[in-house]
């Protein structure tokens, strides 16, 4: 390697033995000294330079677990009931699909697509019931598109040269869809869907296992802003609303172009 980072060419160790310089007459051993210290010197250099700090483009695609927290629908600033959701090992996934780009710096803008889906399991703090639980059904979906900002942290030593740990968020829209509402055998309404503004927070840590493909694992907690779902069946005048809020916990699998 020269002193600005770039490699010696291969080739300039095969001519200690082919441009004459070494004749006959030198003995095994030397030979021997030389080839061991070339295969050292390769050893140590290809490593840390084949597949650590990619840089420059990469699609990815992410699959995992989804939490939802419990939430309030509130009608005429009134919360009158809460929605519990499934665990996830029972119901709830998230998946994305991202195209970005790697700099330098450790600086990686993003823009990804999100999709979340959850089912319902029962409705708490029934205000119109008088309080109360009760079994549900439903399902809420969340359609994202946000565009990230990671940052990187690039150039971590042996042994861990292979994995980059990164932190960030984005700001975007998700569609919320909120269907199949149902509860003591009463249906309200079909489904229901807004459009609200959203940010997200994550963070996770890849491995580089080739000089195209890393995998990750990945963390992300998105929030919105309050959805409004107009007026919904069987439920008095007025429109309904909530917030989302979810944590994902996802594997990863990325390809550097």
């Amino acid at each position: 390697m020269t002193a600005s980072g770039h490699h010696v060419p291969s080739a300039s160790y095969g001519n200690f033995f082919d441009n004459g310089t070494f004749g006959p007459s030198m003995n095994l051993l030397k030979n021997t000294q030389y080839l061991a210290l070339s295969m050292i010197g390769i050893g140590l250099i290809v490593p840390a330079s084949s597949f650590a700090d990619t840089l420059g483009p990469y699609a990815s695609l992410m699959g995992g677990a989804n939490w939802v927290a419990e939430q309030d629908l509130t009608q005429n600033d009134l919360d009158f009931v809460e929605m519990e959701f499934n665990q996830p090992t029972e119901s709830g996934y998230a998946t994305g699909l991202a195209l970005g780009w790697r700099f330098p710096v450790g600086l990686r803008p993003e823009i990804e697509l999100g999709y979340r889906k959850n089912t319902l399991t029962q409705f708490n703090n029934r205000v119109y019931e008088g309080g109360g639980s009760i079994d549900g059904k439903g399902e809420e979906k969340a359609t994202t598109l946000m565009a990230n900002l990671w940052y990187d942290v690039l150039n971590l030593p042996a042994p861990f040269d292979r994995f980059t740990p990164y932190v960030g968020g984005g700001l975007g829209y998700a569609t919320l869809t909120v269907s199949g509402l149902e509860a003591g055998g009463v249906e309200f309404g079909g489904t229901h869907r807004d459009t609200v503004s959203a940010y997200q927070l994550g963070a996770g840590v890849g491995y580089e296992f080739t000089e195209h493909w890393s995998m990750s694992v990945d963390y992300r907690c998105l929030k919105t802003r309050e959805a409004h779902f107009g007026d919904i069946e069987r439920l008095p005048q007025g429109d309904v609303s909530t917030e989302y809020e979810a944590q994902s916990v996802m594997l990863g699998l990325r390809y550097w172009l």
